[in-house]
């Protein structure tokens, strides 16, 4: 009965040792740990070497609340165990500079926009592009991980705060040739991605697109059947040529005042003339392919103020100049950047284009 009653007092006052040194333990730990938290890097129920230490500028309210299951590991190292902690776990002294910025770190998502012209066999240029060298590009973009977006989900994003995919792209085609339809449309519907094609309106007709002097354009027939795969977007009505400014210079027919038979135009005739090209070119191709124009590409990428002015007043609600470079949610809506795709580019080399901007 002596060695019972003995062994109970030894545990007694054990338990009671045990739970004095708890508390000065816990306590040192809880002042020493005063600007961190404990936060469990799994979802489930934490163990003792699953968690790390995050900054905090108030006691960690998971250490009071959890240090049933921390009390150990915190003890034993207070007193000089080793406690071996899980790999996973991180400790960042409150030393770290960008921790209270971390959320607003982020990089803005970069929309890259792709300007193509013609694709024409075994010609490599800024303006052509081999059909064959075409679909090494666009299988180069898809491995890369880039999504083809539309113009339409290019608006939502900085109107409505939509989200794009992770890598979204826009590719573009200025002028609206018919090997585009012949030879990039194929490619793009195997891929399921989609693309835009920019026309000048004035050059199409319903069942052909030929105009003397020049590579032959899409027809309206055609530019229906793309519908869902390629884009019809404005690219004016009958302004893609130049002529003299007011300053003698050869500027783009949507920019400036130009001098006529009838002398100088006066800056409301400017007006008119190009209120009326970007109208009719809107208006000609919703009624011939039967979708919205949302957006224009300047010829030359050649614009000023007053053709941003009137391409809005028309109802256009984004334009696109030559500038190579990325686009953000907050760039101007009627300046956005383009990148020339050289047709030198192999598929690897677009890619690495894109993304060192």
């Amino acid at each position: 009965m002596t060695n019972i009653k003995t062994g109970l007092c030894v545990l007694l006052l054990t338990a009671m040792c045990f739970s004095y040194f708890t508390m000065q333990a816990t306590a040192r730990y809880t002042e020493n740990l005063s600007t961190y938290d404990l936060i469990p890097t799994i979802q489930q129920q934490p163990t003792m070497s699953a968690f790390s230490l995050i900054i905090k500028n108030d006691i960690p309210s998971v250490l009071i609340s959890q240090k049933t299951w921390i009390s150990l590991p915190l003890i034993l190292g207070y007193y000089g165990f080793k406690v071996g902690l899980n790999h996973s776990s991180t400790i960042i002294p409150d030393t770290t500079p960008k921790l209270a910025t971390v959320s607003n770190s982020i990089e803005p998502l970069q929309i890259p926009v792709l300007m193509y012209h013609i694709l024409l066999p075994n010609r490599n240029d800024t303006i052509s592009v081999d059909p064959r060298r075409f679909k090494q590009q666009m299988l180069a973009l898809k491995a890369a991980g880039y999504t083809s977006i539309t113009e339409n989900q290019f608006l939502s994003y900085p109107k409505d705060n939509t989200p794009l995919p992770q890598k979204p792209i826009l590719i573009t085609f200025d002028d609206g040739y018919l090997n585009n339809f012949t030879e990039a449309y194929p490619i793009l519907k195997r891929l399921n991605m989609h693309a835009s094609m920019y026309v000048i309106a004035s050059r199409i007709s319903e069942t052909d697109g030929f105009t003397e002097g020049e590579y032959e354009k899409i027809s309206w027939q055609q530019a229906r059947e793309m519908k869902g795969t390629m884009s019809i977007q404005s690219h004016t009505w009958d302004s893609h040529s130049k002529q003299l400014t007011i300053e003698d210079q050869s500027r783009g027919l949507i920019t400036n005042r130009l001098h006529l038979n009838t002398g100088l135009e006066t800056q409301q005739e400017f007006e008119n003339r190009t209120y009326n090209d970007l109208l009719v070119a809107k208006k000609a191709i919703e009624k011939n392919v039967g979708t919205e124009v949302v957006a224009i590409s300047y010829p030359y990428g050649e614009y000023t103020a007053d053709t941003i002015r009137l391409a809005e007043k028309v109802g256009y609600q984004m334009a696109f100049t030559i500038h190579n470079g990325p686009n953000t949610q907050s760039s101007p809506l009627f300046e956005l950047n383009r990148f020339t795709v050289d047709g030198n580019y192999s598929g690897e080399q677009l890619v690495q284009v894109i993304e060192s901007n």
